[in-house]
């Protein structure tokens, strides 16, 4: 009987009355409420178009009809868009659950996982060169082996136990580097890419974590038949999440690059790992500013670097947990 009255139409009558609401079987809380359980108060930005929800150390600020959302200055892409109704604002239990709780209150997620062998994953590789930039001799099979190898050794210098799932320019299949990542027993799936777009203008980095059952993947705005299926990458859906944002926060902030944010795809390559995982695409090698960065060693090895800060940041998260 609690959300009886939160059903659309009764939200018309009784306004103010409810802190939850169903549409089209998505289940949606109140910020008021999402902020009472987080112990954070709300305040408009822009009256009836933003909002946020701040504390002492975290601002997550909301506008209405919007997928995405920024959390302490990092944007991340929801599943559903936030919902507006007599000057209340709604987001999605889903996005809650997946979005929000894993990063703020982790130790909610259950045990945390240990962190000691990370599995690398430069992708394409041998006929599949992945994207290209032609005028600058840009090939991302080329870049990601690279970059992968750079993380790798700062990584280990870290005294982390690192494989790759290539070490030269060969083709691995998607579901072979996931299987060998599974067999190895790996703790962490960093899957390493550059983008591509055909408008040339385009550029930014982007983390992606494995869409949560019952969410569209970012690219699309409705649940598609494999949304509502549960796949293996799902059951460690919280540190994917924990694991993707501290990794975009920090290539965003490290390389001054357009934060495109922290996205949901169902990639294969993250579909059957058995371990948290995330898939970097560390900026567009079709864009020549960008790209002729990406072709830089030094600024490869910065991008390596972010990377590591990030996984590092994962992990002192983890082991603060496991005490």
């Amino acid at each position: 009987m609690r959300h009886f009255w939160c059903i659309l139409l009764a939200i018309a009558i009784l306004p103010g009355f409810c802190q939850a609401l169903d549409i089209k079987g998505v289940h949606y809380l109140s910020l008021q409420e999402v902020a009472g359980k987080l112990g954070m108060k709300t305040r408009w930005i822009q009256q009836d178009k933003t909002m946020q929800l701040e504390s002492a150390w975290t601002k997550i600020s909301f506008e209405v009809n919007k997928r995405d959302m920024t959390l302490n200055g990092t944007r991340i892409f929801m599943g559903y868009p936030i919902v507006a109704s007599r000057g209340r604002f709604y987001l999605s239990e889903s996005d809650y659950d997946h979005n929000i709780k894993p990063i703020l209150t982790p130790q909610l997620s259950g045990a945390p996982p240990g962190l000691r062998h990370i599995v690398l994953d430069p992708g394409h590789g041998g006929k599949d060169p992945g994207a290209e930039n032609k005028s600058i001799g840009l090939k991302e099979k080329a870049l990601t082996l690279d970059l992968a190898n750079r993380v790798k050794s700062k990584l280990q210098a870290r005294g982390f136990r690192v494989t790759v799932t290539r070490g030269n320019d060969t083709f691995v299949s998607l579901e072979n580097r996931a299987q060998n990542a599974n067999r190895l027993n790996a703790d962490l799936f960093i899957s390493l890419h550059f983008n591509a777009s055909s408008t040339t203008s385009v550029s930014g980095v982007e983390t992606y974590a494995f869409t949560p059952n019952l969410q569209p993947s970012t690219s699309r705005s409705s649940l598609h038949s494999s949304d509502r299926k549960t796949y293996p990458g799902n059951a460690r859906d919280e540190w994917n999440t924990l694991a993707a944002y501290y990794v975009q926060r920090s290539l965003f902030t490290s390389l001054k690059a357009r934060d495109r944010g922290l996205k949901r795809a169902r990639f294969t390559v993250l579909r059957d790992i058995r371990m948290p995982g995330i898939l970097v695409e560390g900026g567009f090698v079709t864009n020549n500013t960008e790209g002729r960065n990406i072709g830089s060693a030094s600024y490869r090895d910065k991008l390596a670097t972010a990377i590591v800060d990030g996984i590092l940041v994962y992990k002192k998260t983890l082991d603060r947990l496991a005490k």
